[in-house]
């Protein structure tokens, strides 16, 4: 391969890199964000409901809470 075409795959690489970042730092965002659809879902379901909390993401820190 020459020069040009690996600079230019890992130009490529660099850039994907960059949107998987970004889209996972989006999804984060809008997974943390109060009052978000997803916990409404969960309401009346069965397997959710009574014995098993819902937890945030971040677990049982003691920064969490």
């Amino acid at each position: 391969m020459s020069k040009r075409t690996l600079r230019t795959l890992r130009a490529f690489l660099w850039i994907a890199a960059l949107v998987l970042c970004c889209f996972s730092a989006a999804m984060l965002v809008e997974a943390n964000r109060p009052g978000a659809g997803g916990d409404q879902r969960l309401v009346g379901d069965p397997a959710v409901t009574g014995s098993i909390a819902q937890m945030r993401w971040c677990g049982a820190a003691p920064w969490c809470r």
